[in-house]
């Protein structure tokens, strides 16, 4: 059996049909999606029959989709698996064929379901749990922990008691002791998502925090853990994948967090900037 999904598709595209050529350009667009999503999920995707899905993967000599994520899981996670040095690799085939236009388009989707989520109960939500919390504490995992550093920082500015978690304690101390009455945990993860993410979601919202993950939409898990889940496009034709969607609506959850809690964010810009002049930490 081959093990590589796509080279499979690219053998065998010629003898499908245009309903499995769409899953074939789907899953050739977002080569992850066969290890997390559901047949139905690719099904809805696509634009096609769950039936057709079965059918398409039949084709490809697979008894179904989870034997193919099995087989794709080997590829990409098994002793052999290159996925990360072969990341440049497999940037560079397909760099020439990047449009500007394309990716500006992409930008523009991403931004656009950013401000979708704003207009929705959640966004309030999440505003009103981050604002009205006693602790804040922020974590991103992998490539995504200069974005929690980040909005820590930007966050600390607007209100008091934000705090980074790095997990460098191994049990992420800070937020499973806090004695606070009220405690929020904003977690930033995108696929593979670390291991430690659900996990600590999951004490989290044992011991009464709640919950909020900013992420990609491939993520599987969040939704099952907590309903403030912010899921959005991540572009995969960059060398990493693209963080557009996640880096604005942190942006705008700053803004509306400052709007929510009004006068309070000039008490405390105004501490700071009386700590910035007594440590002078800044050019005259």
């Amino acid at each position: 059996m081959v093990d590589n999904l796509l080279a499979v598709i690219a053998e065998r595209v010629a003898g499908l049909t245009k309903l499995e050529k769409r899953i074939a350009a789907y899953l050739t667009a977002n080569p992850d999606a066969v290890l997390i999503e559901t047949s139905a999920a690719i099904a809805e995707r696509s634009g096609v029959s769950a039936m057709t899905v079965t059918r398409f993967f039949k084709k490809l000599g697979f008894e179904n989709v989870a034997a193919a994520r099995h087989v794709t899981k080997q590829h990409v996670y098994g002793p052999s698996a290159s996925r990360i040095g072969s990341r440049f690799d497999e940037f560079q085939k397909t760099r020439a064929s990047l449009d500007n236009d394309v990716q500006y388009q992409a930008a523009v989707a991403s931004i656009r379901k950013v401000c979708d989520y704003r207009a929705k109960p959640i966004w309030q939500d999440i505003t009103r749990l981050v604002a009205h919390a006693d602790s804040v504490f922020v974590t991103g995992f992998q490539t995504m922990s200069y974005l929690a550093t980040g909005l820590a920082l930007r966050l600390g500015y607007v209100r008091p008691n934000v705090h980074e978690l790095d997990g460098g304690d191994g049990v992420y101390a800070k937020i499973l002791t806090d004695p606070s009455p009220r405690r929020t945990l904003i977690l930033i993860d995108v696929f593979r998502y670390g291991r430690n993410g659900p996990v600590l979601a999951k004490a989290a919202c044992e011991r009464g925090a709640d919950v909020i993950v900013f992420c990609d939409e491939f993520c599987h898990w969040a939704a099952e853990i907590t309903p403030h889940v912010v899921a959005l496009p991540a572009d995969s034709d960059f060398l990493f994948r693209s963080a557009l969607g996640i880096h604005f609506s942190l942006s705008l959850l700053t803004m509306d967090v400052a709007d929510r809690l009004g006068d309070a964010v000039k008490r405390q810009l105004d501490l700071l900037s009386d700590a910035q002049e007594l440590f002078g930490q800044y050019m005259k």
